[in-house]
């Protein structure tokens, strides 16, 4: 995994219900996993609140618990904000909400204008001379791959 590494993959717990997943991240660099949990956590409670998980931060580790699709969507939205950062964009709670929106769209469909499988979140980009655009929707994200195929 390139922006976390899985320690534990989803797993069913003995104790609770049988759907409960938890999930452990390590992320490599912990400035960035500082950013990435924003100031006083609000950023991994954006994330909680969204997709009814809970996340504990200790470190540059994260424990995601909650039912296994929503960890499973967390993991992926954690996972796709922490590559922005790692290419030098400072992240916001619009950047959160974008990301948590492809993470539930990559669970519900294909991605149209790639067709990658379920579950592989990459979000469409467009760089211009101040900034880099991400796209922060499914339908944003066919748009913008519909003009790099156009150009």
């Amino acid at each position: 995994m390139s922006a976390a590494e899985l320690k534990n993959p989803p797993q069913n717990q003995a104790s609770g219900a049988s759907d409960m997943a938890h999930i452990v991240l390590t992320f490599d660099n912990n400035k960035l996993a500082s950013a990435l949990y924003g100031q006083f956590d609000e950023n991994l409670a954006r994330l909680e609140q969204k997709l009814g998980v809970d996340i504990r931060s200790r470190g540059n580790q994260l424990a995601i618990k909650g039912s296994a699709s929503a960890a499973e969507q967390a993991r992926r939205a954690l996972d796709t904000l922490y590559g922005i950062l790692q290419k030098g964009v400072d992240i916001g709670q619009s950047d959160v909400d974008g990301a948590v929106r492809m993470a539930i769209a990559a669970d519900d469909q294909l991605t149209l204008p790639t067709m990658e499988r379920k579950g592989k979140v990459s979000a469409a980009q467009i760089a211009t001379r101040k900034r880099t655009i991400y796209a922060r929707s499914l339908n944003q994200d066919a748009y913008m791959r519909a003009l790099e195929r156009s150009e």
